[in-house]
This record gives structure tokens, sequence and C-alpha cells, in this order.
């Protein structure tokens, strides 16, 4: 599929339990609830939101990123209950080089229920088909045991420490990178 292609519709993914679709402003009030929450946002790489304006700040910029085809942000919605209960996707997309890092993050409420290996699947699914991506990179805390656990769960590969690679919550932090290569 060429690359203009693949944003010119925002794709909705489904799992057995979840619906991957655009976050909208209807998911500011939710999207602040999970991302004012220090235990979410300690590993996010930016401080808790304070207020709701921020999230819809966000949801604006997530989006623009996907208009622009840099980036793609799903929001994570239960299906049963309709509820938002975190984000994940892509960004930093290299097209030339077919990679892309991945993030996401889920409200703690929901943590240990296997809903981001789902939601994970199914975007790596959808990166390596649709997207051409060869390569998927995952950045993470050294202190971040269950993103780590996460990551290895679905085969990716922790390759090593970069020091001091971001700035962080006014200080420079180490992150660990984990990769996933295309199956041949």
């Amino acid at each position: 599929m060429p690359y203009n292609m693949i944003f010119s519709e925002f794709p909705e993914l489904e799992t057995e339990r979840l619906l991957l679709r655009k976050l909208t402003e209807e998911d500011s009030e939710a999207l602040y609830k999970i991302m004012s929450k220090e235990e979410v946002m300690v590993y996010y790489g930016m401080y808790a939101l304070v207020e709701e304006e921020q999230a819809q700040i966000m949801i604006n910029n997530l989006n623009c990123g996907f208009e622009s085809s840099k980036s793609i942000r799903w929001a994570l919605e239960l299906k049963e209950e309709s509820t938002l209960i975190g984000t994940c996707g892509y960004h930093n997309w290299n097209k030339g080089y077919a990679r892309s890092e991945m993030g996401y993050e889920l409200s703690p409420d929901y943590w240990g229920k296997g809903y981001m290996t789902e939601a994970l699947e199914a975007i790596l699914c959808y990166g390596f088909n649709y997207m051409e991506l060869n390569r998927v990179e995952a950045l993470v805390y050294p202190e971040n045991s269950a993103s780590k656990r996460l990551l290895e769960g679905l085969g990716f590969m922790e390759e090593g420490i970069l020091r001091e690679y971001a700035y962080f919550r006014d200080v420079y932090q180490d992150l660990v990178m984990f990769s996933l290569i295309r199956e041949k």
C-alpha cells in the first residue's frame, strides 16, 4: 500500500475486547483522568496533567500528527462499556527507513488484564502490514519493569541503554531501547 494511502482515513482496529479508534474532543475528560495520575505519567516522559484543557490540546496534537502522516495514536475503548482506558500508537515514523517508535499508556484500573497486549498486537499487525514497517522501537525507562515484560512478551528484544537519551521532567534520562523486526 503506498504511503499516501495509509493515512487517508483513520483506521479503526478491533480486537476481542477493544475498539481502537481516533481520539475525539469527547475523550478529553477520560484522557485527563488517566494522564493526571502520577503512576501513569511517571514513565511517560512528562508531568501529570493538571487541567482538562491539557488533554484537549494533547488530542489535537495527536490528531494533527495523523493528518500530517507523521504519527498515529489510537484511543483504546473497552467495547463492553464504551470506556476510554488508554491510548497507543506510533510516532517518529521514518518512512525512508521503514521504522517507527511505539508508545502507550493505560489507566491503572485496567493494568494486569492483558488489554495493552491485545491492543499492541493489533497495531503491530497494522504497522507491519499497512505502514510497511520493518522495525518498531520502544523506549522504556530502565526501572519500568512492567513495560519491559509487556514488550518482551510481544517478542521485542532489548538492545541496550541509551545514556541520558532524553530530557524529561527536568533531568536527562537513560532509556532502554527495545525493538521488534518484521518477520521475513
